[in-house]
């Protein structure tokens, strides 16, 4: 079990009324998924004006942050609600993205092994709302999660062909993935659909080909209204946030990216507006992937 899923089946506890909205945003976004130097900044990837720049720090929004001790590995999770910069549209940085995943090298795995993975995640609306770390080995190949066997739930090895299999034609990509991670949502718009299948695909990239995978960006890159912000992760980290705005849904489903590899770094859900649980700017819910990696076994580490 990944954080996506443990995150899916945070709907087994009976919410207050007031948090379903939550919930249902969180669920319809996440369920599926739970050697570079540090890149530049992204205002001076993008060549802003200084008319633009001016634009942007005056979008800032800057809360104060709380630091808890920190837990394993020196991250320091707990640290919301953060910062958020609102860069605006995404497109330019998932464009970035793609270049530099297809010019990076390929993560390859075969059958027998396993992928591991390590998070750490908060949801302050739990009974006990501390940062959580998790360990979970899943393995490579499972032929009980392929050919539609668990609805559309993927084994790595199937996603990591699925990947392979990607057209250029972006259009195209956003077809396949709508058809891999298929609507269960009637309310749920194309362009929701399309975002959320696309984002889960880079969330189980655990294994993936540099040229399919750079695909999954270009693809997102033309989906209307996808928006990018930077912030901080569970972890501490700064990361760039991608998020398609929702009017119907009070609380922002993000995905987050490294910022130095592009690669999927956790997830945040925050609040858009105040009420009388939370502030708006509040990250209610937030996960941070430490580390991924192929082993050989079951239970070991990299």
């Amino acid at each position: 079990m990944d954080e996506m899923t443990a995150v899916r089946e945070l709907r087994a506890e009976a919410p207050a009324a007031e948090r379903a909205p939550l919930l249902a945003g969180r669920d319809r976004l996440l369920r599926e998924a739970t050697g570079r130097t540090r890149a530049r900044r992204l205002w001076g990837d993008w060549r802003l004006t200084a008319a633009a720049t001016a634009a942007l720090i005056t979008a800032v929004t800057l809360v104060g942050t709380q630091v808890l001790d920190r837990g394993p590995d020196g991250v320091r999770p707990g640290t919301g609600p953060g910062y958020t910069l609102e860069l605006g549209s995404a497109k330019d940085l998932l464009n970035d993205a793609a270049a530099t995943i297809a010019a990076g090298p390929a993560v390859t795995a075969r059958d027998g092994q396993w992928i591991y993975v390590k998070s750490v995640e908060t949801n302050v609306t739990d009974d006990e709302p501390g940062p959580q770390t998790s360990e979970d080995w899943k393995p490579y190949d499972d032929p009980k999660m392929e050919d539609g066997k668990a609805g559309d739930d993927h084994s790595p090895r199937e996603e990591y062909e699925f990947l392979r299999s990607l057209p250029d034609d972006p259009a195209k990509v956003r077809a396949k993935a709508r058809a891999f991670f298929y609507a269960t949502d009637e309310t749920e718009t194309r362009p929701q659909h399309e975002f959320r299948a696309l984002v889960v695909v880079l969330s189980r990239a655990y294994a993936y080909d540099p040229a399919g995978l750079a695909k999954v960006y270009r693809a997102l890159a033309t989906i209307p209204g996808v928006q990018a912000a930077e912030v901080q992760d569970e972890a501490g980290r700064s990361a760039y946030a991608l998020y398609l705005k929702n009017a119907a849904n009070p609380y922002r489903d993000e995905v987050l990216l490294d910022p130095a590899t592009y690669l999927y770094a956790g997830y945040r859900s925050v609040a858009e507006r105040g009420d009388v649980q939370w502030s708006k700017g509040d990250v209610v819910l937030s996960g941070a992937r430490l580390v991924t990696a192929v082993v050989d076994e079951k239970g070991e580490r990299p």
